[in-house]
């Protein structure tokens, strides 16, 4: 996020503090609303793709792998 304000340094610096507030208020309004949005398309995206089969694989996987460790 400071990097994405980062962008708005110079009209940053010459605001009065009230509309500075106003101004940050709102872009972690939006930043916010962007985040849910891809956290959201992201969990749908994960709700297509695992058809119950994936963790039947997983540990089919788990078996052929064995680490021999001395103690």
């Amino acid at each position: 996020m400071n990097s994405w304000l980062g962008g708005f340094e110079s009209i940053l610096k010459r605001m009065k503090t009230g509309n500075f507030d106003w101004f940050l208020h709102a872009m972690l309004f939006y930043h916010t609303q962007h985040v849910i949005q891809k956290q959201k398309q992201t969990v749908q995206q994960i709700d297509v793709n695992d058809d119950g089969e994936g963790e039947e694989e997983e540990e089919n996987n788990d078996e052929g792998r064995r680490w021999d460790v001395e103690d």
